[in-house]
């Protein structure tokens, strides 16, 4: 079989583990300097902010909300917020206090409280392009939508607060992320997405204190008057990254979130704006284990480029339950994600003139593999794993042979991981990456012929009862929702493959 050469050596992977079995946790403990606080504080609020012909929220969703019982509301946060960093023995220690911050919270919660679910989901927005991504409700909203969850979205980054007030200076003017430190004694480090004046590492705190408010009975809860019972917290690619550094670092002083979904995480990112880099090999770059669940999803593209460096087993005790799904054929941007991206107009009110995720599409550069249909069972199973310990289904590891590349079938699709009915009756070929470097991250889906299909399948009906009948093993085992699986079975059954 033809392989794929991942770009970690598989010592690495080995050492993680073995790193990760002998020191499965960081301590927490602040400096001499700042006292301990009992609990994590409330920031006040302020809001919702209106919405009139000439000033709106940026990137306010294009799904019709209206039309599920939904509404869409924005809110200032105004609160303090500590800094932190790693000392000599890896300890997270308090660098800074009592910053204060002015930020914002978008929600989406239904109407009527009596349809609120109970759950809210928590995203921190992606800032990799300079703009507040809501790159989970993207992929999960349907989701989201259909169980009568809750959504928040927390802008996380001082680089995404300056495209705001780009987009609207007034409507934005008091969101604010300052560097505490005297001028003088302000470190010259740009990690966290910081500038000079403004400091990324605030967003742990400012993470903690909207897990806070959402769960709190006072005027400063955006949800009052609904009945939240879980706060969930969710985030994709480099914000994955940092949801991975706030759970190992933050969350065992915290404990404000019920369980964590993880999503598409690239090389890990630091606790503080001027800390030292943190070796890809450091058991500190690897979820710990937590009484909360994680669930813990790699697309074939990140796998594909980070090596595998993250793995560790999968766990059911209760102090560590842990799930890491790695799924063959997904990538790390994909076609069905660009169409809620904001709209070029809004964007170039943001100051920007490219866009990454509608640049890379078309024949070659894109994929259609649905992997919001995994993510959205994942949710499902990750509410169900902590309301009532109902624990996910396990998964095998992607396969990689002894050097550490990728194994794949005679179609060239990689084996193990989650499965679906995309690789198990295929009709295409899915690659984890593509060419040109800009659109590294993009998958793409190479179609197979005519010949190959009609040598599968000889006719339609053989190719969607196959399809039909590994899609609902699929749903009985929880990997696709009921209501994913029909849309899934509905698509095959109305193609013309084999034609």
């Amino acid at each position: 079989m033809a392989h794929r050469r991942l770009t970690a050596p598989r010592r690495i992977r080995t050492l993680l583990l073995t790193l990760l079995l002998a020191s499965s946790s960081v301590a927490f403990q602040q400096s001499s300097a700042a006292p301990a606080a009992p609990r994590v504080p409330v920031p006040s609020l302020t809001g919702p902010l209106p919405v009139t012909a000439s000033s709106r929220p940026f990137d306010a969703t294009p799904v019709d909300l209206a039309a599920h019982g939904y509404v869409e509301q924005e809110f200032f946060l105004k609160g303090t917020a500590n800094l932190y960093d790693y000392d000599a023995n890896g300890n997270v220690v308090v660098t800074a206090s009592n910053a204060p911050y002015t930020n914002r919270i978008v929600v989406r919660r239904p109407a009527d409280p009596k349809k609120f679910s109970g759950s809210v989901v928590t995203e921190i927005l992606n800032m990799t392009s300079g703009w507040d991504l809501n790159r989970m409700w993207f992929t999960s909203h349907d989701q989201y939508l259909r169980d009568g969850d809750a959504y928040v979205g927390v802008t996380s980054a001082p680089n995404t607060v300056e495209a705001l007030k780009r987009y609207d200076p007034q409507r934005y003017a008091d969101l604010s992320w300052a560097d505490p430190r005297p001028a003088a004694e302000r470190c010259t480090g740009t990690a966290l997405n910081s500038s000079a004046a403004t400091d990324g590492g605030l967003i742990w705190d400012i993470f903690s204190q909207v897990g806070a408010a959402l769960k709190s009975h006072g005027r400063d809860n955006p949800l009052r008057g609904l009945d939240v019972e879980k706060v969930y917290a969710t985030g994709y690619s480099q914000s994955g990254s940092y949801l991975v550094r706030y759970l190992n670092a933050i969350h065992p002083k915290a404990r404000v979130y019920d369980g964590f979904l993880v999503a598409a995480v690239i090389p890990p990112r630091p606790l503080g704006k001027c800390s030292a880099e943190i070796p890809l090999a450091d058991p500190r770059n690897i979820p710990r284990p937590t009484r909360e669940p994680v669930i813990r999803v790699q697309t074939e593209t990140d796998f594909f480029w980070d090596g595998g460096y993250s793995r560790r087993p999968d766990a059911d005790t209760r102090e560590d339950r842990y799930r890491l799904y790695e799924v063959p054929g997904s990538a790390h941007s994909y076609s069905y994600t660009a169409s809620f991206q904001p709209s070029p107009e809004d964007l170039k009110k943001a100051g920007f003139t490219a866009n990454y995720y509608n640049s890379c599409t078309g024949p070659g550069l894109s994929t259609d593999f649905p992997e919001h249909y995994l993510f959205n069972a994942m949710q499902v199973n990750l509410d169900a794993w902590a309301r009532h310990g109902t624990a996910p289904p396990h998964a095998p590891r992607i396969q990689v042979d002894g050097d550490g590349r990728t194994v794949v079938d005679e179609h060239g699709n990689a084996l193990g991981g989650v499965r679906s009915p995309w690789l198990d009756v295929p009709i295409a070929t899915y690659h984890p990456t593509t060419t040109p470097d800009s659109c590294r991250l993009q998958g793409h889906r190479v179609p197979f012929t005519t010949g190959q299909l009609t040598a599968l399948y000889p006719d339609h009906g053989y190719y969607a009862r196959a399809f039909m009948q590994e899609t609902q093993r699929l749903v009985r085992e929880r990997w696709l929702t009921p209501e994913d699986g029909d849309a899934a079975v509905n698509t095959a059954a109305n193609s013309s493959i084999p034609r």
